[in-house]
């Protein structure tokens, strides 16, 4: 009976922390948040020597972003806005398409191979405890990406 309830438990739990997302909560700005230091450590893109010197900089890099605000604003269309925000000016433009799948995922569409690039490994994105949260192609988290809705 233990083991049954510790199951259930169990299954419960997953299932509040990732949730589907719905087209309704994913509309509107969502901020884009950062640890450099989370993303330096995670990343599968960078060599030992890259990473010594990304740790090196990561105060620095931590600095700019705190003085950069990127928001991001899903529309009906399934098209999405990100606007750059910095003490010297804001920029805006659209840069990808969004669609939800099967599993309830946030895939994002980048419109060119730059726009591709734009979150390295991230595959899919989860919604989780009201934020969403980045994924890469083994369902690993990427650690240190994650967007936060704006009310």
């Amino acid at each position: 009976m233990n083991k049954i309830f510790l199951i259930l438990t169990l299954l419960f739990v997953s299932t509040i922390q990732s949730q589907n997302i719905e087209r309704n909560d994913l509309i509107g700005e969502w901020v884009f948040k950062v640890n450099i230091k989370d993303a330096i450590k995670n990343s599968k893109d960078l060599n030992g020597i890259e990473k010594l010197a990304a740790r090196t900089f990561s105060g620095y890099i931590e600095n700019v972003l705190e003085k950069t605000q990127m928001v991001f604003d899903f529309k009906n269309d399934n098209t999405a806005s990100v606007t750059i925000i910095t003490e010297e000016k804001t920029e805006s433009k659209n840069v990808f398409y969004w669609k939800i799948n099967e599993e309830g995922h946030l895939l994002l569409d980048g419109i060119n191979d730059q726009q591709d690039n734009m979150f390295g490994e991230t595959a899919y994105w989860a919604l989780e405890s009201a934020k969403l949260v980045s994924y890469d192609k083994k369902d690993k988290i990427n650690a240190g990406m994650l967007m936060i809705k704006v009310n």
